[in-house]
């Protein structure tokens, strides 16, 4: 491999990293504020450090409820690595998938659906996390239009917003 071309793979190895590493915090602290915060906590009364022993247990199960902050900054850690490679999939999908390039907002809430669908009927039914009761379909609608327009629509607009300032 040629120099050029290697330090080229490398330059984009580091755009793709940090551009999944911004867009996976921005997405993250949105959907942590929107839905954890204000959805959950303030509407919902679920105790802010429940939900993030919740995303805890994924790995740790039953005992991350026993464990105080420091799971819970364990489940906030995990929340915000998700959230980065949610977006790191979506980044590489754009430059790989050209209907996704060509109907860019209809395929970024599609995304979004996706992500509901593989976070709750893939990920966490393999995690360790307890089950939670069935929720409510406003719930539900709730639960899906957060990541329709948070881990869809929102990064979306970033991606966009990014590649039409690097051309």
């Amino acid at each position: 491999m040629s120099t050029i071309a290697s330090t080229s793979l490398i330059n984009n190895r580091n755009s793709l990293l940090r551009s999944s590493v911004i867009a996976g915090l921005i997405i993250g602290f949105a959907d942590a504020i929107v839905y954890h915060w204000f959805v959950q906590n303030v509407l919902g009364a679920v105790p802010l450090i429940s939900l993030y022993q919740y995303i805890a247990s994924g790995a740790l199960g039953n005992a991350a409820f026993a464990g105080g902050n420091a799971t819970a900054l364990l489940g906030m850690l995990f929340h915000y690595l998700i959230s980065i490679v949610i977006a790191g999939v979506f980044i590489l999908s754009v430059n790989r998938i050209l209907l996704l390039r060509r109907y860019f907002i209809p395929g970024a809430l599609l995304y979004g659906f996706g992500v509901f669908i593989v976070m709750n009927m893939i990920i966490t039914p393999l995690s360790a996390t307890p089950p939670l009761p069935t929720p409510t379909t406003p719930q539900l609608i709730v639960a899906i239009l957060d990541h329709i327009l948070i881990f869809g629509l929102l990064l979306g607009i970033l991606v966009r917003r990014n590649a039409n300032t690097n051309q």
